[in-house]
This record gives C-alpha cells, sequence and structure tokens, in this order.
C-alpha cells in the first residue's frame, strides 16, 4: 500500500525549509517549552509574506511588534531542573526572547538566502534588527551605561520598551564607531563571532 504525501512546490518548501532552519539556528529555542517550535513556525509563515510585502521600516516594525507580542501570549518557557527536582514553568517567554527568535529567523531568510529576492531583500535588510545577546548586551552597557537606566542582564529580562532602545544603541554604536558602514544585522554577525572567539 502507497503512502500519499503532500508535496509543496519548490519555492514553498525552499521557505519552509528555510524558516526551520533560521528557529534551529537560534540557541533560544531549547528554552521554550515543548511544541513550541511548531507554533513560532506556523506563525512565521502566516507573517512572512507581510513582512515581504512591507512598504516601509515603520510597518516592518509594526510587524515585529505584534508577532512578539503574540510569542509573549501563546509561547511558555520549558520546564527547568532545580536541586535534581523538574520545574514545570507557568512563565511566558519574554519580548526579548521572542523578538530574537524572529531576528534570527529573518537574518537566515531574508539576509542569508536572499527572501523574497535579491531586490526587496536589500531593502529589508536595512530594516532588520540585530540578534542581541547576553555578550553583546555586556558590551553596549560598557559603551552607553546612562543610555538604558536598568540595563537587563538577560535577553529573558529584556522588555518591549528595553528592546526599542538597545536596537536604537546598536544604530548608534554602528553610526559612532562603524561611520554607519555596517547595519544591525552585520553587527550581530561581527559582534557575535569576536566576543564568543575562543
Amino acid at each position: 500500500m502507497k503512502t500519499q504525501l503532500k508535496l509543496n512546490d519548490p519555492p514553498i518548501a525552499r521557505l519552509n525549509n528555510i524558516i526551520d532552519m533560521g528557529l534551529d539556528f537560534s540557541a533560544m529555542m531549547r528554552l521554550f517549552e515543548k511544541g513550541a517550535k511548531k507554533k513560532l513556525r506556523a506563525r512565521i509563515l502566516s507573517e512572512i509574506r507581510r513582512i515581504f510585502q512591507a512598504e516601509s521600516k515603520e510597518q516592518f516594525n509594526d510587524i515585529h511588534t505584534d508577532f512578539s507580542n503574540w510569542g509573549m501570549a501563546n509561547i511558555m518557557l520549558a520546564e527547568r531542573r532545580k536541586n535534581g527536582q523538574i520545574i514545570k514553568s507557568t512563565a511566558p517567554a519574554s519580548y526579548g526572547q521572542i523578538a530574537k527568535i524572529l531576528d534570527v529567523v529573518l537574518k537566515v531568510a531574508v539576509y542569508y538566502c536572499h527572501l523574497p529576492d535579491c531586490e526587496r531583500s536589500r531593502l529589508i535588510s536595512g530594516w532588520l534588527n540585530a540578534a542581541v545577546d547576553t555578550k553583546m548586551m555586556q558590551f553596549l552597557n560598557k559603551c552607553y551605561s546612562e543610555d538604558i537606566k536598568r540595563w537587563p542582564t538577560t535577553i529573558e529580562r529584556v522588555n518591549s520598551s528595553e528592546y526599542r532602545a538597545i536596537q536604537g544603541i546598536v544604530r548608534k554604536f554602528i553610526d559612532e564607531h562603524h561611520n554607519g558602514s555596517i547595519s544591525p544585522v552585520q553587527f550581530d554577525d561581527v559582534y557575535w563571532e569576536a566576543l564568543n572567539r575562543k
């Protein structure tokens, strides 16, 4: 008896695989409850066309904010071990964690894979945010300690206003230290590699 497979057209299969790669590329996935990847994947696939068709940075930012707010309402943190015992989490993922997941997936899809096409990719790449991690936040804090009243110590502690402030600081750092010659998505590539070099 033959099993019938539901096959996607090659462009749809490519998009699905790229989204999966982006989710797997992010170290954040291990922090979320079982089944979170499936939820995030479905939501990203439902929003990606809006992102590809965005007409302005403001429209892109609105979509990004909507996704991050959705994630806080729908994605829970995973169980954790404490003193050898499993503790079930009742805490939702933070704004910073969800935003970073989207930032990484969009970096893979738009910046690395040039979706939806090369021309749109160049435009959207300029709107992408840096997928800032804890080491990058510590680095930026040393340069701009006064810009945020209370710097978060981890991405888990980043709320929406702190996220926007940190992204603004990334752009300020790029202007001041790179003469605006790199983009935020390039900042996170360059500084992730430098800060994590053994």
